[in-house]
């Protein structure tokens, strides 16, 4: 039996081509945003606004099944039990409804970097092609938690109830903090979490590890329910904020996925081991045109871009 996202199954249900299997992983779905609305904050910002809008046109469909039989037995007890039911799931709807508008979603796009201020004055500067998400009102809210996924730096003040802020990274990592700076890389399969200032507790969702903590200095690696950690120059995980790039014989293979990761880039090499090569140094005021122009020029190697696709290969 197949499983399907929960935003192909709102796509195949609208186009009426939903199998019976299928149907009931859409209604388990919706059973379990109606009895949770925390579930909610699982759901991608596509799926959210998917899910936004099929709840009314099946709210609505509802509505006008109930008018039919309604006008026929209008005092009858079964129009009064369809009644009901019909209010109690346009409670429920309602409800949902609100609670996924109450999220505020922040995208950067490739190669841009975007502040925003929290509502809590807690800062956060995004990286290019990253999404932060939170919710609108921390006052009713009562705690302070942001989702992100690809690559942000936090700095997160003090409150006066000492009230605890919690990042959510799209590998099921939190990280659990009161006040400090650090930055966080939520790509692909893995989590990555390097602390400057302050103290934070990393706790891997449905992980059976204890709770791992981080001084400053020190990069916490997430793959799967894994926490591996270590002593690292800051300046390397921090210099993003600044438009600079340092590299410390990092192999072109992983240089090609941070020009993924950050600019949308999709690179090609051509010849023999090239991925392997290490780059050093430190590239200022950095764009796509000036890490592209450091591999050239370093490795004697050809570079040609055209669009958002790069070929690198030997001369």
């Amino acid at each position: 039996m197949d499983y399907y996202p929960l935003g192909d199954l709102i796509r195949r249900h609208r186009a009426g081509t939903l199998l019976p299997h299928e149907r009931q992983q859409l209604e388990d779905f919706w059973q379990r945003a109606m009895e949770d609305t925390s579930y909610l904050d699982s759901l991608s910002p596509e799926d959210r606004v998917l899910l936004k809008e099929t709840m009314f046109a099946e709210t609505r469909r509802q509505i006008i099944r109930l008018e039919q039989p309604a006008r026929r037995w209008i005092y009858t007890a079964q129009a009064y039990r369809m009644a009901a039911a019909v209010f109690l799931l346009l409670a429920a709807t309602v409800a949902l409804y609100w609670k996924i508008n109450a999220m505020t979603t922040i995208y950067s796009l490739p190669g841009e970097r975007i502040s925003v201020m929290l509502p809590d004055s807690s800062q956060v500067t995004l990286n290019g092609n990253s999404t932060l998400r939170y919710a609108t009102d921390w006052r009713k809210e009562g705690k302070r938690e942001v989702w992100i996924d690809g690559e942000a730096f936090f700095a997160v003040r003090h409150t006066e109830l000492h009230t605890k802020f919690v990042v959510h990274t799209s590998q099921e990592l939190n990280v659990e903090v009161l006040g400090t700076k650090f930055n966080v890389r939520s790509r692909s399969e893995r989590s990555e979490v390097m602390l400057t200032e302050g103290k934070v507790k990393l706790e891997v969702v449905n992980g059976t590890g204890a709770p791992v903590y981080l001084r400053p200095g020190e990069l916490a690696s997430v793959v799967g329910t894994t926490v591996s950690t270590h002593q690292v120059e800051e300046h390397r995980y921090t210099s993003w904020l600044h438009q600079t790039l340092v590299f410390d014989r990092t192999p072109l293979a992983e240089v090609a996925t941070l020009l993924h990761d950050t600019y949308g880039l999709e690179v090609t090499f051509v010849g023999p081991r090239l991925e392997h090569r290490e780059l050093s140094g430190e590239i200022s005021s950095a764009t796509v045109e000036d890490v592209l122009y450091a591999i050239a020029e370093t490795f004697d190697l050809e570079v040609h871009r055209e669009g958002q696709h790069v070929t690198i290969s030997s001369p």
